[in-house]
């Protein structure tokens, strides 16, 4: 028995195919709007397509134009129309041309094009208009919060490496700093060798003596809780940092232990606004030490969340307010991490890096990573995966200019579209 779409197919084959009459010429005849309107939907949803990207191609032209912050006009404009240009040539919108206007409160940008169609000139349609539109206010609008995760380990006092990394540090806090008027920017810092020197409730260590504040120096928390930001439980030592008097068994030497850090001024800073105190502490640290460059990462991390025993960050809810992280090291690790396994080793200090890298992306924080006078591949991939897009190799003076592209990228997120 045939189906019922069986049988419907073979009764439109035999009307448009049936000799009497004029069956046939009128079957053609109604095919024609059917193909038209079938055809019209595919232009339609090219045009659309090409209008999403002439938008965003006029998009980064505005926010492009709005960082060219030199305050000469023609300098924003060029800025701008060389970007959109970059964003449409070798497509079909290579000839839009963009309207740029720029005045102290706002750069605008706008373009249109006849986008040329394929079935709807059947109908005697050979274009549809296409436009872009973006206006970008010039004052800063979103807060930003960032944390500095940077290597003070022994290596970077050879040919002064730390001074290029501070001076270029010291100048992001200026740069995001200077023309922020309406946005709140807070800057962290976590100086990092084998270990780190902080303060934090004396009940989140472990060995710690009485008292509402521990200060001392510690390494990383037992798996899992080095790769997170969880709250330490009180009443858990497996959840809390532990006290550490000397930089790992191999360096138990004076020079190496916890007061030294003391000496060298390594001390974590929290998220603070206060410009000049974050300058002081850039002005004061000297290297110490090995490396331990994911106990850098997950503290930075610490500051960053909201939790204890930090608490100085704002909610990852607020959309107000942007996260980064920049993480610079000059070397492969050198110290043992916890792993899951429940053996302390270097390899677990690698994989440890990663996974805390992908739960900073997980809640929506931007990391960028440095690789500073670095040849080892081993670290370079370990840096590539953990900044996917952000990742930046540099070399004795190159180190500025590094922190000069980190902070465009920066500046950019603090700009809002407004059209």
């Amino acid at each position: 028995m045939l189906t019922v779409l069986q049988k419907l197919s073979g009764t439109i084959r035999r009307f448009a195919f049936h000799s009497g009459g004029n069956v046939a010429m009128l079957f053609a005849i109604a095919a024609i709007p059917l193909l038209l309107a079938a055809g019209t939907a595919i232009d339609y949803t090219r045009a659309l397509r090409a209008q999403s990207r002439l938008q965003a191609a006029v998009d980064a032209a505005a926010l492009s134009a709005a960082m060219e912050q030199t305050g000469e006009l023609a300098k924003q404009k060029s800025a701008g129309a060389i970007y959109f240009k970059s964003n449409v040539e070798n497509s079909e919108l290579a000839t839009a041309e963009p309207t740029i206007s720029v005045d102290s409160e706002k750069v605008t940008v706008s373009a249109d094009m006849s986008y040329p169609t394929s079935f709807m000139r059947l109908a005697g349609i050979d274009a549809m208009n296409i436009s872009g539109h973006a206006e970008v206010a010039l004052q800063k609008e979103d807060n930003v919060e960032i944390v500095l995760v940077l290597d003070y380990s022994g290596s970077m006092e050879k040919n002064s490496k730390y001074i290029r990394m501070r001076d270029a540090a010291t100048g992001m806090v200026e740069q995001l700093t200077a023309n922020a008027e309406n946005s709140t920017v807070k800057f962290g810092l976590v100086p990092f060798s084998a270990m780190v020197r902080t303060s934090m409730p004396a009940e989140y260590v472990t060995q710690a003596s009485a008292g509402p504040t521990w200060t001392g120096c510690t390494q990383d928390r037992k798996a899992p809780y080095n790769i997170g930001v969880s709250t330490p439980d009180p009443t858990n030592d497996d959840t809390k940092w532990g006290y550490i008097d000397t930089n790992g068994s191999e360096n138990a030497v004076p020079k190496y232990d916890c007061p030294m850090y003391q000496t060298k001024r390594l001390d974590i800073l929290p998220l603070t606004a206060d410009v000049a105190a974050v300058q002081a502490k850039l002005a004061a640290m000297t290297p110490l030490g090995n490396t331990n460059i994911p106990l850098g990462a997950e503290f930075g991390w610490n500051l960053l969340d909201p939790a204890a025993p930090f608490s100085e960050g704002v909610s990852y809810e607020d959309d107000t307010t942007k996260k980064f992280l920049v993480l610079l090291t000059d070397g492969v690790q050198t110290s043992g991490h916890w792993g899951p396994k429940g053996n302390r080793s270097v390899d677990n200090g690698n994989d440890n890096l990663a996974k805390v890298c992908l739960g900073m992306a997980e809640k929506n924080i931007t990391v960028f990573a440095i690789a500073f006078d670095i040849k080892a591949a081993a670290i370079t991939k370990l840096l590539k995966d953990c900044a996917p897009g952000n990742y930046f190799e540099a070399e004795d003076d190159e180190l500025s200019g590094v922190f000069e592209a980190i902070t465009s990228r920066i500046e950019k997120s603090m700009l809002r579209l407004t059209r």
